[in-house]
């Protein structure tokens, strides 16, 4: 009785609180252990535990990764396809973890959902701006499909890289190098007048 009754506060702690207070880490290792024992499976069992208890989606992230760390791409894999919402967090909190691979997390993400490229991507530079490259030849190898995406990201977000993108794509998928860069030119375009209006915005008294 006492142990159904402490699963019972675990619930509803779960549930209602907010991820700075949730208590009881032990007993939250034994509610995943418990869920992927009734699913086989890893990431079914995450996806369900962040599906019912989305005040708690990083506590639990953090524990699924701690507790199976070779299924964490699975797990990313996972959230893509049932909670996309959460692909953010959860790339993010999954690149911090040491010895993670970065390249098998963008690889699992991006194949799980293509649409949420732009998204990985920028995780993954923010997180190891130096492997810009490798992260991005991944990115590209994955899903070609995505290479609109991944360079408005990286032309808003990291403007510095986008020639070497640009040379990546016309490499890695030669048939989309010249609509990408003509988005590239459409969008410095756009910020260019964007400026000149905040400048004469600016002069008028």
């Amino acid at each position: 009785m006492r142990l159904v009754a402490n699963y019972c506060v675990l619930l509803a702690t779960l549930s209602l609180c907010s991820l700075p207070a949730l208590a009881g880490q032990a007993s939250l290792h034994d509610l995943l252990e418990n869920q992927v024992a009734q699913n086989n499976s890893v990431p079914k069992a995450v996806s369900i535990l962040v599906q019912n208890y989305p005040n708690a989606s990083e506590v639990i992230l953090n524990e699924a990764y701690r507790s199976y760390p070779d299924a964490i791409p699975k797990i990313i894999s996972g959230i893509a396809q049932q909670q996309p919402g959460l692909l953010s967090l959860a790339v993010d909190q999954a690149l911090k973890l040491p010895g993670v691979d970065t390249d098998a997390v963008v690889q699992a993400a991006i194949h799980a959902d293509p649409a949420c490229s732009d998204v990985v991507v920028n995780s993954a530079v923010n997180d190891e701006p130096a492997r810009f490259s490798q992260i991005m030849t991944v990115a590209l190898s994955t899903e070609p499909l995505a290479v609109d995406s991944i360079v408005q990201v990286t032309a808003e977000q990291h403007p510095d890289h986008i020639n070497e993108l640009l040379a990546l794509v016309k490499k890695l998928v030669p048939d989309q190098a010249d609509e990408a860069m003509a988005t590239v030119k459409a969008m410095f375009a756009l910020k260019k007048e964007d400026d000149v209006s905040a400048q004469q915005g600016a002069r008028q008294p």
